[in-house]
C-alpha cells in the first residue's frame, strides 16, 4: 500500500477485518477511478458497504477494532 503497510499476509477474515481501515481507502479510490468498468465499480462499492456493516460481534472472535 502507498503508506508502506504490508497487507500481503492477510490469510483470513479476522486479519482482513483488522486491516479494513487501511484497505477501505484504497478500495474507495479504485471504485471511484476509471480503472474499472462500471459493473466492477458497482460490485466493489457494494462490497465496501457490506464490509462497513461488519463488526467484531459478527466475527465471533476476539478482534479489536
Amino acid at each position: 500500500m502507498e503508506d508502506g503497510k504490508d497487507i500481503t499476509g492477510i490469510e483470513n477474515l479476522f486479519e482482513f477485518y483488522r486491516h479494513w481501515p487501511e484497505l477501505r481507502n484504497a478500495m474507495l479510490d479504485l471504485a471511484n477511478s476509471d480503472r474499472l468498468r462500471e459493473f466492477e465499480r458497482t460490485i466493489l462499492k457494494s462490497m465496501i458497504a457490506t464490509v462497513d456493516r461488519v463488526g467484531p460481534n459478527d466475527l465471533h472472535h476476539d478482534v479489536e477494532p
